[in-house]
């Protein structure tokens, strides 16, 4: 990855043998314009990009389950893409609306249970692989970053934010109750 690309997200099997990755790349003015999903079967030695989704999307986060077969990602300005077969395939969910400013996506480790943010949006988290979808609007409509961390079944995460100024950031410390984060 050289140039104006550059990695804006990864995972890894928790063997470490299979790491995805996604970029991203800059036109003029320093504008996002597209980028690349790549995958790795050595540990990183060597690398194939996928294109299975269709022409180059601004890709902001990637996620994986432990064993690597469920995979998901965001598009920033664009929807949530998941796989079933470890990034073989991939499908688009366009069920949240098209067009979100997505920051960043996170997995439980059996890759059942998905947990997204939009930057000027709500928490979303799918209980299905991400084949559907819901909105949390009980914390309220904040400027989500990528910054995410969670427990292996996510029941405990952690995200970021910034005020609506962008003066303060703030770290949301949670647990979630049926999927649905709570304060």
């Amino acid at each position: 990855f050289y140039g104006s690309t550059s990695v804006s997200s990864m995972a890894m099997s928790a063997d470490g043998s299979k790491v995805v990755l996604v970029t991203q790349s800059y036109g003029s003015q320093a504008a996002l314009v597209n980028g690349a999903i790549w995958i790795s079967s050595d540990s990183g030695v060597t690398w194939t990009e996928n294109t299975t989704t269709g022409s180059a999307k601004k890709w902001i986060s990637i996620t994986c389950s432990e064993d690597f077969t469920k995979l998901a990602a965001v598009v920033r300005d664009g929807n949530i893409w998941t796989s079933s077969d470890s990034g073989a395939t991939w499908t688009e969910n366009t069920s949240t609306g098209s067009g979100k400013d997505w920051r960043g996506i996170i997995s439980s480790a059996d890759g059942t249970k998905l947990v997204a943010v939009v930057n000027g949006g709500n928490i979303w988290t799918s209980t299905d692989s991400g084949a559907t979808w819901t909105e949390n609007t009980s914390i309220g409509v904040k400027d989500w970053q990528g910054y995410i961390a969670g427990s292996d079944d996510l029941t405990k995460m952690t995200m970021s934010h910034f005020t609506s100024n962008g003066s303060n950031s703030y770290i949301w410390i949670g647990s979630t109750s049926g999927g649905v984060p709570t304060v």
